[in-house]
């Protein structure tokens, strides 16, 4: 069966179980979703083992999408859960701390969000960071989530969230600037 859009492959699929209606979804999504994957997680293993548990749950769970909304941004939302389940498995930390003497802060926060970088050079750079600088600049600024959304997502204070991030965009500039 030919589907014309991811919609109706995700419609065939929520009222038939269609393998091939889920097999269109897989194709349409899994590139962008890996990617996601991978720029919280820097082994590529990891990172498809939570592309397959995402899919895995998506399948599941397809009776929970209620299809307000976007059906990719509700996979995504589950990529980014699993991606942080992994990341507190494998017992990543964040450091407390309210201090930010010390940090040059950018004078334009749009070089770290500016698209014109390539995604090979941006992957690379977030790799080079520690988990939760990478786990903070993928939330904050690529998910765009609020403070107090990741210190509930990771367990921390929202003090804790912000001066991580302000930690990691220097340290994502410098590693940017170095390649």
């Amino acid at each position: 069966m030919k589907f014309e859009s991811l919609h109706t492959a995700v419609d065939v699929f929520r009222e038939s179980k269609d393998p091939a209606a889920f097999r269109y979804v897989y194709d349409s999504l899994s590139s962008k979703l890996y990617y996601v994957c991978l720029r919280y997680l820097k082994n590529e293993a990891d990172a498809q083992d939570v592309l397959q548990e995402t899919f895995i749950t998506a399948y599941r769970k397809i009776d929970s999408y209620s299809g307000n909304g976007s059906f990719e941004g509700w996979v995504r939302r589950i990529a980014v859960n699993n991606c942080l389940g992994k990341l507190k498995v494998d017992k990543q930390h964040f450091v407390e701390t309210t201090d930010l003497s010390g940090i040059a802060v950018a004078e334009d926060d749009q070089q770290f969000a500016d698209r014109e970088e390539t995604e090979a050079r941006l992957l690379k750079a977030l790799h080079t960071l520690p988990t939760g600088y990478r786990t903070i600049l993928n939330l904050a600024i690529l998910e765009d989530y609020s403070h107090k959304e990741i210190g509930e997502m990771l367990g921390i204070s929202e003090s804790t969230s912000r001066s991580q991030l302000a930690r990691a965009r220097v340290a994502l500039k410098e590693k940017l600037e170095q390649s």
